[in-house]
């Protein structure tokens, strides 16, 4: 149980970082945009394009990081619920 516990701990861990992971980058790219009178030329903007694709692959890693440790979270409160249940019917 403990063990469990422990897993389901450092799952909510990762779903957390790869939520503020995403805030971040999400800033980065609103920062981005609102500084974009700034850039100016054709090599800066070359450097924007590189800046938004960068972020937007940050994005997407991070959104896939977060889907797969809540899946792995519901698996492991479904696995801890199973053993509480088995566990309950060889008491009784």
């Amino acid at each position: 149980m403990l063990v469990s516990s422990i897993a389901r701990f450092n799952i909510l861990n990762t779903m957390n970082n790869a939520s503020l992971a995403s805030m971040q980058a999400a800033n980065s790219m609103i920062n981005g945009v609102n500084n974009s009178h700034t850039f100016g030329g054709e090599h800066d903007l070359s450097m924007l394009n590189k800046m938004d694709k960068k972020v937007s692959l940050d994005l997407l890693t991070n959104k896939l990081l977060y889907n797969v440790s809540y899946l792995q979270e519901k698996m492991a409160l479904k696995q801890q619920n199973n053993k509480v249940n088995k566990s309950l019917n060889i008491l009784v």
